[in-house]
């Protein structure tokens, strides 16, 4: 009797098995050849779970993003001040221990940019509704102002933008070193401003 693979699985264990690789490795050096052999199959296997390194590495945000959102949904609903919620949530851009995965995010949205799948997009369209649906929910507690829960959906989508934005301009500046102190000082300052 034929052994039953599920495919969904075996493409996870795949992926997870090369999560160190790809992490630590340069991805545009990687090549598929030291991938199989890190992971301990032939290429004609890798190719049955996978287009090309890029999916892999798609693979490996969705699993990895996915426990970081469940873990963050736990520690938002922990955390009881507004202003600590705020940064907690921004914290992913700059906590060391956010490091290897921010480094798989700034992969795979590199990826994402410049070769995207229609499932990639809807990843990246999903996490985005995830985090400012985060946003909105905490902006609006405590707050009765119909005035603001009319705008709070809007001000979400552009706090979580200007964070990635800051996020993407230090990285990009050479300024890593000083993102951390850029985003909680913009989270520190639209606080403020909402607080008004």
């Amino acid at each position: 009797m034929a052994i039953v693979v599920d495919k969904a699985k075996k493409r996870q264990s795949i992926a997870l098995a090369c999560k160190e690789l790809v992490i630590n490795e340069d991805i545009r050096s990687l090549t598929i050849s030291k991938i199989t052999k890190h992971a301990g199959i032939g290429k004609g296997s890798f190719y049955e779970y996978f287009e090309n390194k890029d999916d892999l590495v798609f693979e490996l945000a969705q699993i990895l993003m996915g426990e970081y959102n469940a873990l963050m949904e736990i520690k938002l609903s922990e955390t009881k001040d507004k202003l600590d919620k705020l940064k907690l949530f921004a914290s992913f851009f700059y906590d060391s221990k956010y490091r290897d995965l921010r480094k798989l995010y700034n992969e795979f949205t590199a990826i994402s940019l410049v070769s995207p799948s229609k499932e990639m997009q809807e990843f990246q369209m999903d996490c985005f509704n995830l985090y400012s649906g985060w946003l909105e929910k905490i902006l609006l507690e405590d707050e009765d102002s119909p005035e603001f829960q009319t705008i709070s959906k809007q001000l979400s989508k552009m706090l979580i933008s200007s964070v990635k934005g800051i996020y993407i301009t230090c990285v990009a500046t050479g300024n890593s070193d000083r993102v951390e102190q850029e985003i909680n000082s913009f989270v520190e300052f639209s606080y403020r401003g909402e607080k008004k």
